[in-house]
Formats: structure tokens, C-alpha cells, sequence
């Protein structure tokens, strides 16, 4: 409908640019476009201003040629004007109601479409440095990545999803030697103290500082590692007892200047391939991957392809070379920078003065591989805001460099997350929030709201639905917070909030999908096919109509999602939708009693127009729901 009403607009216009939006305020129509108001700021003839003419007379004059036009008519109800001089249309209740046939008949379908068909596409999201765990703002970066691949698959395209481990440098080389330091069971810190390893003393860092010696502790370590703590000692997921090991080690690296030298000398060794840090290198590194993978299970997160720093990290500066002579790069006080002036960017160091290559050079590296891998239309690097100028060098560069035009990379920006109250967050510091701990958190809340809620659900529920019902609702929780906001707007994130079964919130919505879920149950039978509600006579109430309006606007919310990375338009929009169901529930009966005299009668005889009415536009609601809440992520509990 929206795109013949945008021809039709065109050919009444003479215009070739038709923007038309789906109003907030439904008494404004089903579309409004703003065409009369362009079309009047674009006047050169000032005689015709001063005559009197002004957007609401354009609008009237487009408005009449629009209810001659035989075609639209067919399904447009009405066409109005509204100050300034907007036109708003209303669909025909016969359109509405195929709209509602269509998502009947299409189910999980509803909304897809070929817009980006035949398109390939490789989305990196989920990069975590492996010496850690993840954290509550690497959730951000998850959540939209995937989302975002989700929407890409149902609108055509096919996606791979990649991610880099930054398995080398020196932030590698603080956790071994934190590793083999503060782990060593003669460090002299018991293993209540390294669970609480942020309340861990200077003093005690001190202490162990002055015992260090990273090649002696590695020696010993390769002779007998029973001397040293592994993460089922301190009865932890792998890679959160790797982050102890990487913090203890961040602040005596901070602390000294001997552990810093020591540090330096361990990153040395494994360039050179020493066998034995590779090996106590490749065991904190399983450990992290075995942790990570855990999560990744947990939250739904795919990666189809994973690429390793340590496997690409030589590579890279034969672009440079090449770079320098076609004019990319130049030299400069020793240094060797981006030449990034026609494209009105700062320019930036590729290789320091010193000969060691920033990052941009594995960047580069990284990227010649991705091409020569997987030949796709697009890239995507889900990176957080603060990077947004390098990846426009980055790019900019790539395209200098002839790996391919800009307009096939785009970085996926987002924004910090904090706590409502809080401050940024530093893993350094050891002052983060892990998603594991939040997840645990608000498994425990969901718990508790289940068992003061409903006895009687928890008492059907098996040990196994139940667990899966806790699971399903705190991780819906978490994801619906951190995507219900525009990407480039800091969360302050609430578990509360989050976790509330009211207002705007994933269990909300979760509870709306259960809701219908439940009306359907109870209709225990089929209800009239909705193609015999075509034509029907049915007096349409306030609350069903907003439905049927609500409903045709599905394909363009997923449309619009996607084309903008913005899946906080989803979320708006499911969350307009259950307002509007659970209104209609409030306050009409959707099933007419049926009195029998007998208990779990079935309401399917003598079920009147209403009624099968009523049921279309509840399975309509459940469905949307459902793929809406797929495409973020969430799955839906059929009871709750």
C-alpha cells in the first residue's frame, strides 16, 4: 500500500523524492506525507506567496487530483489535510482486513522480504580480548550484531558472522605473568582472597611482585603444574578466573617497573616463538575459549567464521609498501602516515617512528583476508562509537588501496552502557559487571517473581520448564534493555526496569505473546478461516481497529530496521503493538460463554462472527509478536 500510494503521489507531483512516514498519532491516518510543504518551499515565483497561497492551498490541490485517481481509491478510505499542510491517507477496512489474512496466511513469513536478495554480507560482531571474560557492554555489541544479522537473513540477504580474537600483544602477556604469579600456590594469597581479588591489597600485590621472577616461575610451571591454581580450584568458569590473573597482573604491571620489564620480555619470547610461553600461552587461551563458549551458548550468539591475531599478525606490511609507492602513504618525521586529504579526513600513523606497525596495518591484513575469503557486497564491523573516525580512515584507505570502494564497509557504531548512577566501566581496574554475573542476577530476580506469582503455572511446569521458562525470561530482560535504544545513545542500563513485567520490557512483551497463547488455548478449536472474514459486515470497534492499523505497518518497521541498523525500531513498535492488545483484552470479551453446565467446554459451537473475529486478531498479534521477538533474539514461552 505505501508503495502505490508513493507513486500515485509522484505522478500527481511531477516529484521523483516521496518521503512518506507512519504517523505516532493514529487520528492523523495510516500514512502522512509532507509533499505539499516541499513543493511550496521550492516556489521561486514570491508573486504566488504574496498572493496568498500557502502549504495547506498546495496540499488541497494535491488532495483533489488524488481523489480522482480511480486506482488509489480502490484502497484508500479517505484523504485529509492537516496544518501545516500534511496530506494523511486512510486504508479501507477491506484492505485492513486482508492485511490480516496475509499475516494468517504467511505466519513466521509475514514481513519478509527480498530487499536485499542475492546480497552477501559478512558482519563482524563479538570481539572480546580472550585474557578477560565478557562483560556487560560487550552484551551491546552481541545483541545488535546479531540482531542486525537476523533482520538482514529475513529481508534476503544471506549473512556470515565473524569475529577477531586479539589473542597476541601485551595485554596477553599481563595475564601470563599474572598467571604465573599470583596463581602459584606459594604467592602467598589463599584462594579466598583471589575470588575477591578486587579488594586484593597494594601491599600483597607488593609482596608478590618482590618474589617474581616470570622465567624461574615458567620453569617450574613446565616441570610441575600442580604448584599452580587451575579455574576448578577456585571453582570458576575458565574465563572469569582468567580475569583475575589479567587484572592482578594489569596493576603490578602499573605498580613496577620491573613487572613491566618482565612483561616485555614474556611478549619478546612468544614473538620469538619460545615453546614454553606458547605452551602456558595456549593453556590460558583454552581456558578462555571454553569460557567464552559457554556464554555464547547462553545468549543465542553465532560466529561462523573466527579469526586469530596470532595467525595474521606478521602480515600487513607489504600494503604499506605498496601504499607508499602509489601515493596512500608518506612519510613523515620518521614515521610513516595515511595521505587521507581528499577524502577531508585527518590523517593518522600507519607505521610509527620506531617500526612498529599500529593496529590499521593488521586492520588492512585482516581485511584482504576477509575479501579473498568470502567475496561479499558488504562488510560490517560492530565497533563501539569512540572508533568511528578510525574506521572512516580505515576505509578510506582500503579503497586507496583498491581492496574495494567505501560504500562496502560500514561500521556498525554503539554507544557505552553504564549503570543508572554509575561510571564507565574498566576491566584494567576490575571494576566491570560480567554478563555471566548479570545473567545470574536476573535469573535469581525471575525466580523470585515466579514464585510469588502464579502457583498454579509453576506446578504444571516441570524442573526442566521451569529452569527454561527463568532462562528464557532474564535473558529476554537483558536484550530487549540493551536494544530498545537508539545504538548511538549511552544506556544507563536498570535490571529492575529491565526485568519488569510492566511497561517497556522484553518479559512484557514475552507475557503479551503468552497472553495470546492462552486465549487460543481456551478457544480449543478451530476458529473460522479468516478468508471468510473478506467482505464481512463486522462493526469495528476502536480498540480492533487500531490492531488492523497497527498490524499492516509490520514489513515497513522491518524494512525501515534494517536499512538504518536500528532494531530499536522494532522494539518500539512490539511494544505499541502488546499496549494495543492489552487494551483490546482489557476491555472487550474476546470468547462468548458457552453454558453447558459442564467444565473445559469448548468454545467452538455456535461461535459467532465476533468471536472468530476476535481469535484472527489475537493469532495475529501472537504471531508478530513471536517473529518480532525472534529477530531480536527472544524466544517467546507459549505460558507464563
Amino acid at each position: 500500500m505505501k508503495d502505490q500510494i508513493i507513486k500515485t503521489l509522484k505522478k500527481v507531483t511531477g516529484q521523483k523524492e516521496i518521503h512518506l512516514e507512519s504517523p505516532e498519532n493514529e487520528e492523523f491516518g495510516d500514512y502522512s506525507a509532507n509533499i505539499a510543504m516541499q513543493l511550496f518551499a521550492r516556489t521561486k515565483n514570491k508573486e504566488q506567496r504574496t498572493k496568498g497561497e500557502n502549504p495547506m492551498q498546495v496540499a488541497v490541490e494535491i488532495v483533489n487530483k488524488l481523489k480522482a485517481d480511480k486506482e488509489l481509491t480502490k484502497y484508500i478510505d479517505k484523504i485529509e489535510v492537516a496544518g501545516p499542510g500534511f496530506i494523511n491517507f486512510w486504508l479501507k477496512k477491506e484492505v485492513l482486513i486482508d492485511g490480516l489474512m496475509q499475516i494468517d496466511s504467511k505466519k513466521e513469513n509475514y514481513g519478509k522480504s527480498d530487499i536485499y536478495g542475492g546480497k552477501e554480507i559478512v558482519l563482524e560482531h563479538t570481539s572480546p580480548n580472550p585474557q578477560t571474560t565478557i562483560m556487560l557492554g560487550h552484551l551491546r555489541n552481541n545483541f545488535l550484531g546479531m540482531s542486525i544479522s537476523n533482520l538482514l537473513e529475513f529481508s534476503g540477504a544471506r549473512v556470515l558472522r565473524d569475529a577477531i580474537v586479539n589473542d597476541r600483544g601485551i595485554h596477553i602477556c599481563r595475564s601470563i605473568w599474572g598467571y604465573l604469579n599470583f596463581a602459584s600456590k606459594k604467592s602467598g594469597i589463599k584462594i579466598d582472597e583471589l575470588l575477591n581479588y578486587k579488594e586484593i591489597s597494594q601491599n600483597s600485590i607488593e609482596s608478590v611482585i618482590a618474589k617474581s621472577g616470570w622465567r624461574e616461575s615458567l620453569n617450574l610451571w613446565i616441570q610441575d603444574k600442580s604448584g599452580w591454581l587451575v579455574p576448578e580450584d577456585l571453582s570458576l568458569k575458565p574465563d572469569h578466573a582468567n580475569l583475575i590473573w589479567y587484572v592482578l597482573g594489569s596493576k603490578a604491571f602499573k605498580l613496577s617497573k620491573e613487572v613491566e620489564k618482565q612483561v616485555k620480555e614474556i611478549l619478546k619470547a612468544w614473538e620469538e616463538e619460545d615453546k614454553d610461553v606458547w605452551h602456558v600461552w595456549k593453556v590460558i587461551l583454552a581456558w578462555s575459549e571454553k569460557g567464552y563458549d559457554e556464554t555464547y551458548k547462553r545468549i543465542g550468539s553465532v560466529h561462523d567464521q573466527v579469526w586469530y591475531e596470532s595467525e595474521l599478525y606478521k602480515g600487513g606490511k607489504e600494503f604499506v609498501e605498496t601504499g607508499l609507492k602509489k601515493g596512500v602513504f608518506q612519510r613523515s618525521k620518521g614515521a610513516i602516515v595515511t595521505n587521507l586529504k581528499k577524502y577531508n579526513l585527518a590523517d593518522t600513523v600507519v607505521i610509527k617512528s620506531d617500526g612498529t606497525s599500529t593496529y590499521m596495518v593488521f586492520d588492512l591484513n585482516l581485511t584482504s583476508k576477509k575479501i579473498e575469503k568470502f567475496k561479499a557486497d558488504l562488510y560490517i564491523w560492530t565497533i563501539g562509537l569512540e572508533q568511528s573516525l578510525y574506521f572512516k580512515q580505515m576505509f578510506a584507505v582500503c579503497e586507496q588501496l583498491e581492496l574495494g570502494k567505501r560504500e562496502q564497509f560500514f561500521h556498525l557504531s554503539y554507544a557505552l552502557i553504564n549503570f543508572k548512577g554509575g561510571g564507565k566501566m574498566a576491566t584494567r581496574e576490575g571494576s566491570v559487571v560480567m554478563a555471566d554475573e548479570i545473567l545470574d542476577q536476573l535469573e535469581g530476580k525471575t525466580r523470585e517473581i515466579i514464585k510469588s506469582s502464579n502457583q498454579k503455572l509453576r506446578a504444571r511446569l516441570s524442573d526442566k520448564e521451569n529452569s527454561d521458562l527463568v532462562k528464557q525470561i532474564a535473558l529476554a530482560a537483558i536484550k530487549y534493555s540493551l536494544l530498545k535504544v537508539s545504538r548511538e545513545t549511552t544506556i544507563y542500563y536498570d535490571m529492575n526496569e529491565s526485568i519488569s513485567l510492566e511497561g517497556n520490557s522484553g518479559p512484557y512483551l514475552q507475557y503479551t505473546y503468552a497472553r495470546t497463547q492462552s486465549v487460543l488455548r481456551k478457544a480449543r478449536g478451530k476458529r473460522q478461516e479468516v478468508k471468510d472474514l473478506k467482505g464481512t459486515t463486522l462493526q469495528l470497534n476502536v480498540e480492533e481497529e487500531l490492531l488492523l492499523r497497527t498490524f499492516i505497518h509490520f514489513p515497513e518497521i522491518i524494512e525501515e530496521a534494517v536499512r538504518n541498523y536500528s532494531p530499536n525500531l522494532l522494539c518500539n513498535y512490539l511494544y505499541d503493538l502488546a499496549q494495543k492488545y492489552n487494551l483490546f483484552y482489557q476491555k472487550h470479551r474476546i470468547l462468548e460463554n458457552v453454558d453447558s453446565g459442564k467444565k473445559n467446554t469448548p468454545y467452538t459451537e455456535h461461535r459467532s462472527p465476533t468471536t472468530s473475529f476476535r481469535l484472527t486478531l489475537t493469532s495475529a498479534t501472537g504471531q508478530i509478536l513471536k517473529t518480532g521477538l525472534y529477530l531480536l533474539g527472544i524466544k517467546v514461552p507459549e505460558k507464563m
